[in-house]
């Protein structure tokens, strides 16, 4: 954990020691996510600092398609902050009430007070009935914060941190692919991705998160590299929207923009087993951009796609009726009757079809807001309708029912105008701190 802290202890440290906080607080990521960034929890919490979707709008996070800020570590740490601040002056200036606050929620902890002192009794930390998570939650972190200050007397070997900021923040007017960041700031792509975790895509969008952190030292290798590709006319935005033909599918499309079918559909967050069709917008790779800020107002992707239905049977049971049987699927006594050539009425044990199997054209837009736009059934037999009959030797109907629009194809862009990347290098100042071990710049 320590070594996976490098990168932004230094950050975090400095922030709090600027706000007065007691710099234990800085330990805090260690408990929650053991430094991990992408940490995510079963309830949804996210980052360094775990926060859950909701708290984190309130501290405006972003989450959406192309980012999750509270991955972030700039924007999460002062988010964190900012909350932690909030809730010990709500709790009369009391950290470990606080920090309670933080792990079982402000309410709860306030819930827990009140009813205290309604009793008579003391409200402190230690007098408050809790959640164990809760109860251990303090204690964890001053235990953790004994053994960083008591490493060498415990034998504990801790890396040495080096007493100078690590990374410094770019601010973009322009989108940029993620690979191609990385290669300008001579990093691989895991490793840029540990210092920039927000990003969910493989182009970086400017007005979505303008910001990229780089380790200090590539700083200047990463404008120069930028300068040369400007000047070479180099397209810095190869992923773009792209709309499915009737010719194409994600196979082509991904071979065509030198990517693996896998790598499109990562890219779009589309499952490996969706079966995708004509239509459907989608950021791809192109080999020619013409407008690469085209980028900017894909919000998500618009999908259509094939979902086969299963058919849907239901055993009748004592005091069942056909009505209470229809209202409870939601159909008609008369659906039934037909899907079922119900001639003397039904009973107990009788297993009944309630819907038939097919398949629907399913749209996902871009709010990831669902409807069906068409459906196709097996034909039903005129005398028996048995399972294994309906769907077999009958052609799918989908073509014929009305599907998604017709497609156009994406126009195929070409590199154009020689925008500047305009960039603004914001140092982040580290001091070093009392009990975690560092070394000093060379001199």
């Amino acid at each position: 954990m320590m070594e996976r802290s490098e990168p932004y202890l230094y950050y975090i440290v400095d922030e709090i020691e600027k706000r007065g906080m007691p710099t234990e607080i800085a330990l805090l990521p260690f408990v929650e996510s053991a430094m991990n960034p992408k940490a995510l929890s079963s309830a949804k919490a996210a980052g360094l600092w775990q926060f859950i979707p909701s708290t984190g709008k309130v501290y405006n996070l972003s989450q959406n398609w192309w980012v999750d800020n509270r991955r972030d570590v700039v924007k999460s740490t002062q988010a964190a902050l900012d909350y932690l601040q909030k809730i010990y002056e709500m709790h009369d200036r009391d950290w470990f009430l606080a920090l309670a606050s933080y792990n079982w929620g402000e309410g709860a902890v306030t819930r827990a007070v009140k009813k205290n002192q309604a009793k008579g009794l003391p409200a402190g930390y230690l007098d408050l009935k809790m959640p164990t998570e809760t109860r251990h939650y303090v204690p964890k972190l001053i235990a953790l914060k004994h053994l960083i200050q008591h490493a060498d007397e415990l034998g504990l070997a801790l890396p040495d941190l080096p007493n100078r900021p690590y990374f410094a923040v770019i601010e973009k007017t322009r989108p940029i692919d993620l690979k191609l960041a990385a290669k300008f700031a001579g990093m691989s792509v895991e490793e840029f991705i540990a210092l920039n975790p927000a990003h969910n895509r493989p182009v970086i969008s400017a007005s979505k998160n303008n910001q990229i952190k780089l380790p200090a030292d590539r700083v200047d290798d990463f404008l120069a590299a930028i300068e040369r590709h400007s000047e070479e006319n180099r397209i810095f935005a190869t992923w773009q929207p792209h709309t499915l033909t009737a010719s194409e599918t994600l196979a082509s499309v991904a071979s065509r923009g030198g990517v693996s079918e896998l790598e499109l559909r990562r890219a779009n967050s589309l499952g490996a087993r969706q079966r995708i069709l004509p239509g459907t917008r989608i950021l791809a790779p192109q080999k020619a951009v013409t407008d690469e800020s085209s980028v900017e107002n894909f919000v998500a992707p618009r999908v259509y796609e094939q979902v086969s239905r299963a058919p849907l049977y239901y055993k009748v049971r004592k005091r069942d009726s056909l009505a209470s049987i229809a209202r409870r699927y939601r159909t008609s006594e008369a659906t039934l009757a037909s899907l079922n050539d119900l001639g003397k009425g039904i009973r107990a044990g009788m297993r009944l079809l309630v819907r038939r199997g097919g398949t629907q054209t399913m749209l996902t837009d871009e709010n990831g807001r669902q409807r069906v736009v068409a459906t196709s059934s097996p034909a039903r037999s005129k005398n028996k309708i048995a399972a294994k009959k309906r769907g077999s030797g009958h052609a799918s109907a989908l073509a014929s029912e009305k599907g998604p629009p017709p497609a156009k194809p994406a126009a195929q862009d070409d590199a154009g105008g020689n925008p500047e990347f305009a960039a603004k290098v914001r140092p982040v100042s580290l001091h070093p701190k009392a009990g975690i071990k560092r070394r000093n710049p060379p001199t």
